[in-house]
């Protein structure tokens, strides 16, 4: 459990900040909290955690975020916003101590979070404000919340600091598949492993679909994948073809990888507003397609996805439903239904996300394998072409 201790006065240098979290603990508490209430036993980090924030509305929402998890991933926290880019330069900073309770309330820890707001020109250069207040020898999750940025210099600079990078693409504008490529591009240039809460989210689909080959008799059909196809909402302020779409992508992207299927053709858009693609899986084609759908559900989120097999003359099916706390799974076989389930698996909010994204453990970042497959399926950078614009290439 962690709570606020106390805050430093706002300060305009980084030498300023370097002194304030000096001080912090140089007696066992925050020096600028007075009484034994701000005393704890020791600060204790593991890692840095930067967070590129921009507006101070996802600053304050990403700071809330990082104090829920504090127990778990304890960190030094950096949050960098940006205001009045043509304004004079300058930063206003300064330094927020937690104290971390154990489970039991007999053992306190501490961490910090730094907060930067960069004026003009200094929010051009964030790497030069963040690299001395980087704990040595930690290593440094880059999170950048809403529409991040690729292959620009900022970003070249501020990527290269990190040892992984945390993102949310379902946040990012439009139908979010420049980004997509732009980080799966990143991702295969730098080996930089990167958490997407887009995918992290679809940790419930994933074992879901895994699920439908679980009988002995069905496992054959793995190899035999003739269609994926995903539907998607839309609706509101979203019509087709600006809603985001990454989560859909990733689908596809997942199961391509794990079933051993190539990108034959990447996606195109097609007259009646479908997004199609072929694979290869062995020596058969698979068809995978991306269909909207009028939902309740927010803009491009996942309504359904069906896995289709056929093999010696037998269909298999496999279509996978969730509502927020629930997934369900049927399987027909022949055309009868020979498997129906529901799980017990409720979304997962920002706190649980972040938490996973931060875990070393395996599973807590992209497959390398996905990303990549994602990239080759966005290859030709024409998803937002219609099929009567084939011959324009």
């Amino acid at each position: 459990m962690a709570q606020d201790l106390s805050r430093a006065p706002v300060v305009h240098s980084v030498a300023e900040i370097e002194r304030q979290l000096a001080a912090a603990w140089s007696t066992g508490r925050a020096a600028w909290a007075g009484g034994d209430e701000a005393r704890v036993t020791a600060r204790s980090s593991v890692s840095n955690l930067v967070v590129i924030a921009g507006r101070p509305e996802t600053a304050q929402r990403c700071a809330a975020v990082i104090a829920a998890t504090a127990g778990r991933h304890p960190s030094r926290s950096l949050i960098l916003g940006t205001v009045d880019p043509d304004g004079p330069a300058g930063l206003e900073a300064w330094v927020e101590t937690l104290e971390v309770s154990s489970s039991s309330g007999q053992s306190r820890a501490g961490t910090e979070t730094v907060y930067v707001t960069a004026h003009g020109e200094t929010g051009r250069h964030l790497a030069s404000v963040i690299v001395p207040l980087l704990v040595r020898d930690l290593p440094v999750a880059l999170w950048w919340p809403g529409d991040a940025q690729f292959h620009t210099h900022r970003a070249d600079r501020l990527l290269a600091l990190a040892d992984r990078l945390i993102v949310d693409g379902s946040e990012w504008a439009g139908d979010g598949l420049d980004r997509l490529a732009g980080m799966a591009a990143v991702a295969g240039e730098t080996g930089l492993p990167v958490a997407d809460f887009a995918l992290l989210r679809q940790a419930r689909w994933r074992e879901a679909l895994a699920s439908v080959y679980d009988l002995p008799d069905l496992r054959p059909h793995l190899h035999s994948v003739r269609a994926v196809s995903v539907e998607y909402a839309v609706g509101g302020d979203h019509p087709i073809g600006l809603a985001n779409i990454v989560r859909p992508v990733y689908h596809v992207a997942w199961l391509a990888s794990r079933l051993g299927m190539n990108v034959e053709s990447p996606m195109r858009r097609e007259a009646d507003g479908r997004l199609a693609a072929v694979l290869r899986q062995g020596q058969h084609q698979v068809a995978a397609e991306w269909r909207p759908a009028p939902s309740g559900l927010g803009s491009g989120s996942t309504v359904r996805v069906e896995i289709v097999s056929r093999r010696a003359g037998a269909e298999l099916s496999g279509i996978v439903t969730a509502d927020d706390h629930t997934v369900s799974v049927t399987v027909n076989d022949r055309g009868r239904e020979r498997v129906r389930r529901v799980y017990a698996a409720p979304r997962l909010d920002e706190v649980e996300l972040l938490a996973r994204a931060m875990d070393d453990r395996a599973g807590a970042r992209i497959p390398a394998a996905t990303l990549a497959t994602a990239g080759r399926l966005l290859a030709t950078g024409d998803a937002t072409r219609s099929v009567g614009q084939e011959g324009e290439r």
